[in-house]
């Protein structure tokens, strides 16, 4: 651990031998190709060979390299996007090829009242299945954590973040439907 914060080659070349493959395989990841993998992880160890890391403690050694590997695959992500003239991952594009859209669904409403929109989202959770109602309900209803959530609906993390994704869509996108249909039934 002190050789590797004084920057020593030894132990750069010790590090990347014991735990190279896995680091390549972290970043494969997040770019597409292997050997672009290896140059993210080459190119992390040389900028640590001219500025040592700080690595606080040696049992923290696997998060700080999923983390340095990280965060050097999404620098190089930005830096290609920026050299191809594409903007930034947040700003908005168009719809991408698969119809999916960043941002909010619809503009909410201003002249609707706390009363209407109450009726509004109850109309829309009642036309939700009974598994994202529930997902919901113990979420954001009752106020639990991810982690109790997940205790009571017996699923693992990433089926929570998932399904709680997809649930929020589902409400968005009728929320949206209803809009829609109160702003034609209004006009007429």
């Amino acid at each position: 651990m002190l050789a590797l914060s004084r920057g020593e080659p030894a132990a750069i070349a010790q590090l990347y031998q014991r735990h190279g493959p896995r680091m390549i395989a972290f970043a494969r990841r997040y770019v597409r190709h292997q050997g672009t993998a290896e140059d993210i992880v080459v190119g992390l160890l040389g900028k640590w060979l001219e500025r040592p890391p700080r690595v606080a403690e040696a049992q923290r050694m696997v998060a700080f390299l999923a983390t340095s590997v990280y965060h050097a695959a999404i620098d190089w992500i930005r830096r290609e996007r920026a050299e191809q003239g594409q903007p930034p991952r947040g700003e908005p594009i168009a719809a991408s090829a698969d119809g999916r859209v960043s941002g909010p669904l619809a503009e909410p409403s201003m002249e609707a009242s706390q009363a209407d929109l109450r009726s509004q989202l109850a109309a829309a959770l009642g036309r939700l299945s009974s598994s994202d109602r529930l997902l919901l309900e113990t979420h954001y209803g009752q106020a639990l954590s991810p982690e109790e959530c997940m205790d009571v609906l017996q699923i693992s993390r990433a089926a929570f973040h998932q399904r709680l994704h997809r649930a929020r869509t589902r409400l968005a996108r009728t929320l949206t439907g209803e809009e829609l249909a109160n702003l034609g039934g209004s006009s007429q």
